[in-house]
């Protein structure tokens, strides 16, 4: 992949993929040294004093910038490795970077994405489609039923890869023919070490995007991050059903409403969790037709057609 100097740069300042000396910039530390790109232009050549003059930092956090730069033939070789395996290195400053997500999660947004799949659907019409790992017959049908929607609508389907939920209508999205996004709570090549979700990926029919680094193992945080994606990529999140006060979904719908993330629907109905209706008060939308297709928002974008007569079974999970 041709890089340019300012994704290259990103990717140093930024990068999950290799040991360095220098502990990389979180998001929010490189919005807000970076507010403008212009500053990123020619600091890989700068040295210290010139970048504490440049940037107005102190000689410390100078030698940090410094330090992570001087990584520049490290990064290559990694993302040159990663990229003979199918994954991608994608930073804000390329093309590939879905620009919704920037503008849904301003200072939270991830600077990179490693990427395996069709990188162009993260940037297509989709719809986010989450709950709890304990759920009913009912809540597998209901969630079904939001993803064939969805790819009805002409919408992706974008979720989490956990058992549960996630895993049903990413299952259903795959076997109507749709655009299916995953977002690992792990790192990439941790993720694909599922022989199922490997043969998706390589068959063209999942797309898998990670902030993270290709090797991260789960964690809390690393989940609630995902979380964040998931509503930053997605044109509309249904929660199909959730606890209330705990848990990653009502944790992550409530982070996502008070942020602004982006719509946040959930369907009221029989056998959902009592945070559905804690959501509801709290001010997410409330979905009871899936019938209607208005609960997917403008269908300017998306024209509903039928879906696939004949349902090609895909392997996953």
């Amino acid at each position: 992949m041709i890089r340019s100097t300012e994704s290259l740069t990103i990717a140093l300042l930024t990068n999950r993929l290799i040991e360095n000396d220098a502990k990389a910039l979180t998001a929010r530390e490189f919005w807000n040294m970076f507010p403008d790109d212009q500053l990123l232009r020619g600091i890989v050549e700068m040295d210290v004093s010139q970048l504490s003059s440049h940037l107005n930092l102190n000689d410390e956090d100078a030698r940090r910038i410094r330090t992570l730069l001087n990584a520049s033939r490290a990064l290559a070789f990694e993302s040159e490795r990663l990229e003979e395996s199918g994954i991608k290195l994608v930073t804000v400053a390329d093309e590939a970077f879905p620009e919704k997500l920037r503008a849904s999660l301003g200072e939270q947004c991830p600077t990179m994405l490693l990427v395996a799949g069709p990188s162009e659907w993260l940037s297509e019409p989709g719809v986010g489609i989450v709950g709890s790992r304990k759920i009913t017959e009912s809540n597998e049908e209901v969630a079904a039923d939001v993803a064939r929607s969805a790819v009805r609508g002409g919408f992706g389907v974008i979720s989490g890869l956990a058992r549960g939920i996630d895993q049903i209508a990413m299952r259903t999205g795959l076997e109507v023919g749709g655009r299916v996004c995953g977002i690992p709570t792990e790192g990439i090549r941790t993720i694909s070490r599922n022989s199922d979700i490997r043969a998706a990926v390589h068959e063209g029919a999942l797309t898998i995007a990670s902030p993270y680094g290709p090797d991260a193992p789960f964690s809390v945080g690393s989940a609630m991050g995902r979380n964040k994606l998931i509503y930053g990529l997605a044109d509309a999140t249904v929660i199909i059903t959730s606890d209330s006060g705990k848990g990653g979904t009502w944790e992550g719908a409530i982070e996502a409403m008070k942020k602004n993330y982006g719509r946040v629907l959930v369907w009221d109905g029989p056998e959902v969790g009592a945070g559905n209706a804690a959501l509801i008060a709290k001010g997410a939308e409330r979905l009871t037709d899936l019938n209607d297709s208005k609960w997917l928002g403008p269908q300017d974008t998306a024209d509903f057609h039928s879906l696939p007569s004949e349902v090609v079974p895909q392997r996953l999970f």
